[in-house]
């Protein structure tokens, strides 16, 4: 015979995830609770800055219990070119470093002084995922790629056990950053890397592809992978720009190369070959890819 104690369970089992945190919570309060969050890991992120501050640890706990996360942070802003969180508050529990495996890479970082976009998820499997993404990451034989802001190994990692042969060097002026991508590397059993703690701009070598990751002023590193980059190299470009000036008006449209944008990058002396969106930053702008050759 079933105890009251198993019914209970059985049916929050079949609620949703918000609903079994708001059946936890005075109904006062929905109105103010985040029907979305992150989970990176074993942590999760989520907004409690409009619930007062005696409540938050309470509620947090919640969410912990709900979604399976050992420790809670509180939303924040990444800035800069470290892309660092600001002022990391620890909402519930107390270990902020956790693991995340994905296309048979595993990452470990530090989420409060580290930043972590699960939205990137598809592009950062390079070689290892879709086609779409597989091309931009098809390179002719390389022998040196260089990822200006590796940060922890998202794509350097990748691009290593895509390339054996290649010497890969990962940069990125975050030594945090550094001492988990050493880490990792090391975890993944890559061989074929070089890793430097600087700012890319201070490095002077060649290379067959430069990798640009999105940091929010992107384009301002072009001119300087240009300049290292061989004849007729890759340079992989992720930058952040309004739909408008785009001149996308539908979601229909992505799939072709904007004029405007093959503009300015003829001004820059490459030759767009792709383009693609990798996700919305809300209604109005979009981080796109561009697999760009120098001129």
């Amino acid at each position: 015979m079933e105890t009251r104690n198993s019914c209970i369970e059985k049916v929050s089992q079949r609620m949703k995830p918000f609903e079994q945190i708001t059946s936890k919570i005075n109904s006062e309060l929905h109105h103010k609770l985040p029907r979305k969050w992150k989970k990176i890991g074993n942590i999760g992120i989520l907004d409690l800055s409009n619930i007062d501050t005696k409540e938050r640890k309470n509620i947090a706990k919640i969410y912990a219990d709900v979604i399976g996360a050992k420790t809670i942070l509180q939303k924040n802003k990444i800035s800069g070119e470290l892309r660092k969180p600001e002022d990391t508050e620890i909402l519930y529990g107390d270990e902020t470093v956790t693991e995340i495996s994905e296309y048979g890479i595993k990452y470990k970082l530090d989420l409060a002084e580290i930043m972590w976009s699960p939205g990137n998820i598809g592009w950062r499997s390079a070689l290892s995922g879709p086609d779409k993404v597989s091309d931009f990451y098809t390179f002719d034989r390389p022998n040196t790629i260089i990822d200006y802001f590796a940060g922890i190994g998202y794509f350097s990692i990748q691009m290593a056990k895509g390339y054996p042969e290649a010497e890969i060097i990962a940069i990125d002026k975050n030594p945090k950053s550094v001492e988990y991508l050493s880490l990792n590397a090391k975890n993944n059993s890559v061989e074929n890397m070089k890793i430097i703690n600087d700012d890319c701009r201070n490095i002077e070598m060649k290379a067959d592809v430069i990798h640009l990751g999105y940091i929010g002023n992107t384009i301002d590193f072009l001119e300087h992978a240009h300049n290292c980059l061989n004849e007729h190299g890759i340079a992989i470009f992720h930058e952040a720009y309004r739909n408008s000036w785009l001149g996308f008006k539908s979601r229909s449209e992505w799939g072709t190369i904007p004029e405007k944008f093959t503009k300015l990058m003829d001004e820059k002396n490459f030759t767009v070959q792709k383009f693609e969106r990798v996700k919305f930053y809300g209604p109005s702008t979009s981080h796109i890819i561009a697999k760009l050759k120098k001129n």
